[in-house]
């Protein structure tokens, strides 16, 4: 596998998606990375986790049990996934790639429920996908393919504890700030799991609360 094949994935989802119906430019990409994570750390890829819903094998499957809704099923058994590898890292006080607070996953998780996709649309792209080894910062030229113009200087994060995540800045947001901050989020987010080679590393902001920020 070539940085290639992890770029040429990511465009392809993100265009079965377009042709799916998201439109909005922030939610393609958020659900495009979340997938692509989520493929890359498979059990017949990285074996980050248990699973292959986004394998050959777990669309036929779900193609049995919701033959008209397979495309929604998997992007939100995907999530669901990440949700809980990350949740297993972290305490509950943070923000991650696959946990960007409740205003922003309300308004994601609605988006994914208009979507009306042929039986014919599937995500080949990620099923062909053989990740056998990663560099560090593997993400970086996939952060190239976002509509974001934020640039993430994967170099100045830090490095990752024993615990399998990393810190990417100790002040952290509230959220009343992700909203306005979300592009910067999603690429730090997805530059921070470039980390993630060997094993798998969960990067992170920590949730600061509304009062605490009033009062400094």
């Amino acid at each position: 596998m070539t940085a290639t094949d992890l770029v040429e994935a990511f465009v392809s989802t993100r265009q079965t998606l377009h042709e799916a119906g998201v439109e909005d430019e922030f939610f393609l990409d958020l659900i495009t990375s979340r997938l692509l994570i989520e493929r890359v750390g498979e059990s017949n890829n990285q074996g980050w986790w248990d699973s292959r819903i986004l394998s050959e094998t777990g669309r036929a499957r779900l193609e049995e049990v919701t033959p008209k809704t397979q495309l929604q099923s998997r992007i939100t058994l995907a999530a669901k996934v990440g949700q809980k590898a990350e949740a297993d890292r972290l305490s509950a006080d943070v923000i991650s790639l696959f946990s960007l607070g409740p205003q922003v996953e309300s308004r994601l998780t609605a988006a994914i429920e208009e979507i009306e996709a042929p039986a014919s649309l599937s995500l080949e792209a990620l099923e062909n996908l053989s990740v056998r080894a990663l560099d560090n910062g593997w993400t970086d030229d996939v952060l190239e393919q976002t509509g974001s113009n934020v640039t993430v200087d994967s170099h100045s994060l830090s490095e990752p504890d024993t615990g399998g995540s990393v810190c990417i800045d100790d002040d952290g947001y509230t959220q009343s700030e992700i909203e306005a901050e979300k592009w910067r989020l999603l690429v730090t987010l997805l530059s921070g799991y470039g980390y993630s080679t060997d094993r798998l590393v969960v990067p992170y902001y920590p949730l600061k609360s509304e009062f605490d920020s009033e009062l400094a």
